[in-house]
């Protein structure tokens, strides 16, 4: 059994890092990137339907095919053939300089629990009792009580 664990967190620690392996720089294209927060998350979604948030603080994700839940400092939907993923890189490329305008300041209508955004096909949205929801290229996140599930 500790066997399996072993080989499970190799191959878990491995599809991790190939996210950030594998994209691209940052965004340069600010003109066309959308830019908000909302509580301790600094988000952004650009003009190719891109959306991920800076965490002010760590916060732990969970996945419905894993038994254990990590902490992380981002989380970003990029890829269609990927799930929501931290990208485990240092700083905050989706926080402004002195921080974002809230969501409530930039949204783009109202839904049953509150605000949401839409931009380049990307929409995220204020949800019931506090819990936040994205959807991007197919894929999404939710937090809610400080957990990520993704």
């Amino acid at each position: 059994m500790n066997r399996i664990i072993k080989r499970f967190t190799g191959v878990f620690a491995a599809a991790a890092v190939a996210p950030a392996l594998l994209a691209g720089t940052a965004q340069a294209d600010d003109a066309n990137t959308a830019y908000f927060s909302n509580g301790v998350m600094q988000c952004a979604m650009t003009g190719e339907g891109t959306v991920g948030c800076d965490l002010t603080n760590p916060m732990q994700i969970q996945y419905s095919f894993l038994p254990f839940l990590f902490s992380v400092r981002d989380i970003v939907i990029d890829q269609m053939s990927l799930p929501a993923h931290p990208t485990f890189m240092s700083g905050t490329s989706r926080t402004l300089p002195g921080g974002n305008p809230t969501l409530y300041d930039v949204r783009t209508g109202d839904g049953q629990w509150g605000p949401f955004i839409e931009h380049a096909g990307a929409r995220c949205e204020a949800g019931f009792h506090g819990s936040f929801t994205c959807r991007a290229k197919g894929r999404s996140f939710s937090i809610y009580s400080g957990i990520i599930s993704a």
